[in-house]
């Protein structure tokens, strides 16, 4: 049994051909996985954010290292006040990579609970 076909036949079919159910387009992972790790890192910020400017003249941000210090005080050696602030990037993007993971981790337990109703 030969089966034919002619160009336009074939081509009408290449163009038309169903994709498999299962396939995703990974822009629309992405984009979960980018406002998920936002989201983590913006709540787990806001939750270790601790400004004492007024008590002990500190103020510190981020989980799980602290990335952003500031502080001021009276140095009795200078005899003045002094005030200092400490950004480390390093520790930033170990933040982000932090809550990039555990974005990932929370997405994960969802659907494992999700397919098993």
């Amino acid at each position: 049994m030969i089966i034919t076909c002619n160009q336009n036949e074939l081509l009408y079919l290449i163009m038309h051909a169903k994709p498999e159910q299962r396939k995703t387009s990974i822009v629309p992972v992405l984009c979960k996985i980018l406002v998920g790790t936002i989201g983590v890192f913006a709540i787990l910020t806001a939750c270790f954010y601790h400004n004492q400017l007024d008590v002990d003249g500190n103020l510190t941000i981020g989980f799980p290292w602290i990335f952003y210090r500031e502080g001021s005080g009276y140095s009795p050696d200078l005899n003045e006040q002094v005030g200092y602030h400490e950004f480390e990037p390093l520790k930033l993007i170990g933040n982000i990579l932090f809550s990039a993971t555990l974005a990932l981790m929370i997405f994960r337990i969802y659907s494992v609970t999700i397919r098993k109703r």
